[in-house]
């Protein structure tokens, strides 16, 4: 339609920065008013009107080489009283100032689940905001951003997935809401209310099963990938960023020098591997992600690399990682991680090679007290030779 023509093209200009984005929302005619009007009336006589105005909005969440985020931008995310308070209503929950009329509190049928992936959207402004050095968003908008989290929270609750689609809202939204409270909740000016969010995320078996379950996506390889690549991103923040660099001396930072306000503490890592295990009937972690790093479909294991690096990061996380000896199905890490032959496939080698990279890069001194001279030879040789390295075979042996 025209409007959603027009809607399009002022979100093409509010991403081009903040005087353009200042414009939308405080000019003469306030056309972000009337596209938000469109995305949030309820009830609304043209739902699929409705959904398109969310998309719109959804566009403003974007954040890349092209259309890096601005501070004008994320505030009007974290803060718009008017944009919270719609979702609210979208999703069935209210608070102490947006009251939701009794007949509204469940999720609309229709735009329930758009709403929901806006508010995803949302939170990972937030947590790309705390991570950013450059970011100058006001101590207001992180109080207003706190009850958006609590206000998510009981959405989640309220989301009960059925199809594939809805369960990977579901990840990404369960994903994103302890992502966000967990760097809020370890950062130096800690918020009770984030801690609270997480503690209660932590004693919700309903919300961990949906979540974190494997058993209940055995024969849905793309929907583990997604899930296990979310948790990847909940330990390490800094993956979420589209050009991901591991800290270390092949780089201009160290794992030292990272702001451990722009990551969870080591304390939340840990709750979540525990959080795993016990939404598996107590499996070990570690085994279950090394299964999946052995299944034989491609997307299942990019998934699994992608955890294992992150918490390769992690000197606690790594040591858990090297101590572990299987004994199940999964063998030990070390194994697995030095049987080249096992990945047979190009973005899978690059995706191995980046925990190789996370260990010796964040842990390098670490790692020579627990593993072997042999070990950690052969594990710097991969770091220099790159990803496509294997590990020769002697003359002798390969003709006999």
């Amino acid at each position: 339609t025209a409007q959603m023509r027009i809607a399009d093209l002022m979100i093409d200009v509010c991403l081009l920065g903040d005087n353009e984005i200042e414009a939308a929302l405080h000019g003469p005619q306030c056309i972000m008013v009337k596209l938000l009007q469109l995305a949030l009336d309820y009830p609304n006589n043209d739902p699929l009107l409705q959904m398109s105005a969310l998309d719109q909005i959804e566009r403003l969440a974007v954040n890349d080489s092209k259309y890096p985020m601005s501070t004008k931008r994320a505030e009007f995310l974290l803060s718009s009283d008017v944009l919270r308070k719609g979702l609210f209503v979208l999703v069935g929950v209210g608070d102490e100032e947006f009251k939701v009329e009794e007949e509204n509190q469940e999720m609309d049928p229709i735009n329930g689940g758009a709403a929901l992936r806006l508010l995803t959207a949302i939170c990972r402004v937030g947590v790309l905001s705390m991570i950013s050095q450059s970011s100058q968003i006001s101590e207001e908008t992180w109080k207003k951003f706190e009850t958006l989290l609590q206000m998510f929270q009981r959405a989640i609750r309220n989301f009960h997935p059925k199809g594939e689609l809805e369960r990977l809202s579901y990840i990404h939204a369960a994903s994103s809401l302890v992502a966000s409270c967990s760097i809020v909740a370890s950062s130096t000016e800690s918020s009770t209310l984030a801690k609270d969010i997480l503690n209660s995320m932590w004693e919700d078996t309903t919300v961990l099963h949906e979540w974190l379950s494997l058993h209940s996506r055995v024969s849905q390889p793309k929907l583990k990938s997604a899930f296990l690549s979310s948790l990847s991103q909940v330990m390490e923040p800094i993956m979420w960023s589209d050009d991901v660099s591991i800290p270390g001396p092949a780089n201009s930072t160290s794992v030292s020098n990272i702001n451990p306000c722009t990551r969870p503490n080591d304390a939340i890592v840990m709750q979540l591997y525990q959080a795993l295990s016990d939404a598996n009937n107590g499996r070990d972690s570690t085994e279950l992600i090394l299964v999946s790093a052995k299944s034989p479909f491609v997307e299942e294991r990019l998934g699994a690399y992608s955890l294992l690096q992150a918490f390769a990061m992690r000197g606690l996380g790594l040591r858990l990682l090297l101590l572990h000896e299987g004994g199940g199905a999964s063998g030990g890490f070390l194994e697995w991680l030095l049987m080249h032959e096992l990945e047979t496939t190009i973005e899978g080698k690059q995706a191995k090679y980046k925990i190789v990279e996370s260990m010796l890069l964040c842990n390098k001194e670490f790692i020579r007290g627990i593993v072997s001279d042999k070990v950690y030879n052969e594990l710097e040789l991969w770091l220099r030779r790159g990803p496509t390295y294997v590990r020769s075979v002697p003359w002798e042996m390969a003709t006999e």
